[in-house]
């Protein structure tokens, strides 16, 4: 007779006990955590709330700062620095109306962030609700994707749906409309359906057309004076490695804006910065690497090559402002690292490059040891370029520069050198004032180890600089430094040599304000500097303090940067 198995006694099911429903915040945390984001910068809202109990259960960091704009900003900076989605929360009305510089920002500068705002329930659609306003048709012009929710069913679908579209060719903003309705309502977890980022995402390392791939290998191969200007998507595409090989193996000048900046080290004999000009105009080859053919290229009038090649994570950027001779489109890294690999030799082409690197080097040496006396001015009032290269000298290899200003900061852009990839942030081509603050914390908060120093013009930092306690509460130090020159001297330039100097200060000035008193009323270290010498010692003292530092230090107002002499930002 067969043994008969024993079966473990199950312990008794309750079928009474009801099944925890989820609502549509906390729908939207998990759906936030699936696609990795691990933080959200926020300003408390009553229709947003549900989001942050969701947010507490999955682990997401809630960084609550005093203005939507910060918010945005700092969303925006996280982005850049971890390469994730960058998140911000706030809520409908006048919150998402703060937070729209910061959205057109990240468009400029090709920054994946989410924007979540609120709106008024469902209820109440268009019978003027509290803080009701047409959101999504407001930011659809300045987002890659922009829509409002319709039901809690589908909140982690389209917050999934909308990540996909912020890494959909170039990166760019997202926004979603969650009406309060749709965020507090809840359902059972079997009826939400919630996207898992790793099994659906595409690769994105595409190299687009093989046969281009070997066109471009065989122009550099040929080239005798070629030249690179590595931009943005460099750094967004994490190809720093990848671009200096191709410079490396190709023996090609570079140049580099934007995030592109640090890709190749100060001393490293490929790095060029004050000879752009020369270089473009005597190349025979000039290759862009994820930049568009914006202002800063003068819309394209600035490369004179007889052969003009383009790559780019975006279709729609290449060619716009100016002919090109070859278009690549696809992972910027991705089609370097095949260039380079497919890439031959040329003995007589290779002889005339290592000439016409030299010559470049000649004229870069020159142009530096000319420009050598305004770097190390011992003018009263303290002349800008000092400022700069003592900034340029006090950051270590470790320092996350960030500059946030108009004329102090198109000084700094000439002479401040990142000493490694992902070392320098700028407001990018939408030249937006009040960034510094949201990206220093982001910076921060993204890499704890590292010291985060922020140029700010006196204009800028009084734009966004209270949330230094949002910094402080939170254990985000950084060293603000302000260059004070009292004016909003970028456009004051211009106003003096249109209407004259009797008219030149109309609208500009902005009054002398001792900042260095702010950091009194917060509780950190601030200190005031008008001899050039105290810049360094006042630096290191603001390093030595460990918290949040602000100094204040008094600039010559009448010192414009050439750039801002000749107004090449309009032409």
């Amino acid at each position: 007779m067969a043994k008969m198995l024993s079966v473990p006694s199950q312990p008794a099911v309750d079928v009474s006990a009801p099944v925890k429903k989820l609502s549509g915040g906390h729908l939207v945390a998990k759906a936030l955590r699936s696609e990795g984001v691990d933080t959200i910068f926020t300003l408390c809202g009553g229709h947003i709330i549900d989001i942050y109990d969701g947010c507490i259960d999955e682990g997401i960091k809630i960084i609550d700062v005093r203005h939507e704009q910060v918010a945005a900003h700092a969303a925006d900076g996280y982005a850049r620095m971890t390469g994730n989605l960058g998140c911000a929360v706030v809520t409908a009305g006048p919150g998402t109306t703060n937070a729209i510089t910061g959205v057109a920002n990240a468009f400029r500068a090709e920054s994946p962030m989410l924007l979540i705002g609120g709106q008024a329930g469902l209820a109440q659609h268009r019978m003027g609700g509290l803080q009701d306003l047409p959101h999504v048709e407001m930011l659809r012009p300045i987002t890659k994707f922009a829509t409002s929710v319709p039901t809690t069913l589908r909140v982690a679908d389209f917050v999934s749906m909308a990540a996909r579209e912020a890494f959909n060719g170039s990166f760019g903003p997202v926004y979603l409309e969650i009406p309060r309705t749709v965020l507090d309502h809840e359902i059972e977890p079997e009826r939400a359906v919630i996207p898992q980022a790793g099994h659906y995402r595409a690769s994105t390392k595409s190299v687009g057309d093989p046969n281009d791939i070997q066109r471009l290998a065989d122009i550099l191969s040929k080239a005798t004076k070629p030249c690179v200007l590595l931009g943005q998507q460099v750094w967004t595409c994490r190809a720093t490695e990848t671009a200096r090989e191709f410079v490396e193996r190709l023996n090609i000048p570079a140049y580099m804006n934007g995030a592109g900046r640090g890709t190749l080290p100060p001393d490293h004999p490929l790095n060029f910065q004050l000879t752009r000009r020369d270089a473009f105009e005597a190349a025979d080859v000039i290759v862009v690497v994820g930049t568009p053919f914006d202002f800063r290229l003068r819309y394209g009038k600035s490369l004179k090559a007889k052969t003009v090649v383009q790559i780019d994570m975006s279709y729609a950027t290449v060619g716009r402002n100016r002919d090109v001779d070859l278009g690549l489109v696809g992972d910027v890294g991705a089609i370097l690292a095949a260039v380079t690999h497919a890439a031959g030799g040329n003995k007589d082409a290779a002889a005339a490059r290592n000439a016409w690197v030299a010559m470049l080097r000649e004229k870069e040496s020159a142009a530096v040891e000319a420009r050598l006396p305004k770097l190390r001015s011992d003018a009263r009032p303290i002349h800008p370029y000092r400022l700069a290269y003592e900034i340029d000298n006090f950051l270590t290899d470790n320092s996350i520069f960030v500059g946030d200003g108009g004329d102090v900061v198109t000084f700094a852009g000439n002479v401040v050198r990142p000493k490694a990839p992902g070392l320098w942030m700028d407001p990018g081509p939408l030249g937006t004032l009040g960034v510094g603050t949201g990206f220093a914390m982001a910076a921060k908060l993204a890499h704890p180890s590292r010291e985060v120093v922020a140029l700010f013009g006196d204009g800028s930092f009084a734009m966004t600089g209270f949330d230094m306690q949002t910094a402080v509460r939170f254990g985000l130090p950084y060293i603000a430094i302000v260059g004070n020159n009292s004016y909003m001297n970028q456009i004051r330039c211009g106003q003096i040599q249109k209407y004259g100097k009797e008219r030149g200060d109309v609208g500009n000035y902005l009054g002398d304000v001792d900042f260095e008193k702010f950091a009194d009323m917060l509780g950190f270290y601030g200190e005031a500097v008008r001899e050039p010498e105290q810049i360094r010692p006042a630096l290191e003292r603001a390093r030595e303090a460990g918290t949040c530092a602000v100094i204040n230090v008094w600039l010559d107002p009448d010192a414009y940067a050439p750039g801002t002499e000749n107004q090449t930002m309009y032409k």
